[in-house]
């Protein structure tokens, strides 16, 4: 048998459990004086969901640096001359007619390609791209020359590197949608295009994309 000081504290637990404001029920009743008929009461209860907001994104291979895209380029042929790939050499023989040589990208699209994949619970999510290192002026190339191609469902935010854009998310830019909980993933093929290409001084000259997947 509980002792009075055993039931006092029970009850001194229950009046502090019931008097926690976030465990506070409502309260009513119902009542009928004459004891015939039905009467009923209710209780409202408010259930609060917490979700911390995730947003995911993953450009080619699961490293901690960026990934190159290496874009090599050789001219298709000498017109009026050498039609098969050109050897490195000095003083070899040509057969150049006086037009100018077309240039083309020789790296096979599988090395060019680079795995894009986005996730988050958030609702009005999208992704962008900005240009942070952009090609040096003496290149003959700009960001605009490099095109890209998406194979799946995750576009990428601009046919080129040109058409980023500014802004935040939703942007009046390019912006790629990021639906919420579902994953988006695609192939994206960079290449230049053929200003680009005509354009292009001889060397080495780079880049660097950014890409961000934000919400507000």
């Amino acid at each position: 048998m509980k002792t009075p000081f055993k039931l006092l504290a029970s009850a001194g637990a229950a009046a502090l459990l019931l008097a926690s404001p976030g465990l506070q029920a409502e309260s009513t009743y119902g009542y009928q004086s004459t004891g015939s008929g039905a009467v009923s009461a209710t209780a409202r209860v408010n259930i609060s969901v917490t979700v911390p907001k995730l947003i995911l994104l993953r450009v080619g291979a699961d490293n901690t640096s960026e990934d190159t895209v290496p874009l090599a380029v050789a001219p298709t042929e000498i017109p009026g001359g050498v039609t098969a790939a050109l050897a490195s050499g000095n003083s070899q023989a040509s057969g150049w007619d006086g037009t100018a040589p077309t240039m083309a990208v020789t790296t096979l699209a599988a090395a060019r390609t680079l795995t894009a994949t986005a996730w988050t619970n958030a609702t009005g999510a999208g992704l962008t791209g900005a240009v942070t290192t952009p090609f040096a002026a003496g290149s003959g190339l700009t960001a605009a020359d490099v095109v890209v191609t998406s194979d799946g469902d995750l576009a990428h935010p601009g046919a080129n590197t040109g058409a980023f854009g500014a802004g935040t998310v939703p942007s009046p830019f390019t912006t790629t949608t990021i639906p919420r909980n579902t994953v988006r993933t695609a192939t994206w093929t960079y290449s230049l295009s053929a200003a680009g290409l005509a354009a292009a001084a001889a060397g080495t000259h780079s880049q660097t994309v950014t890409y961000t997947a934000s919400a507000l």
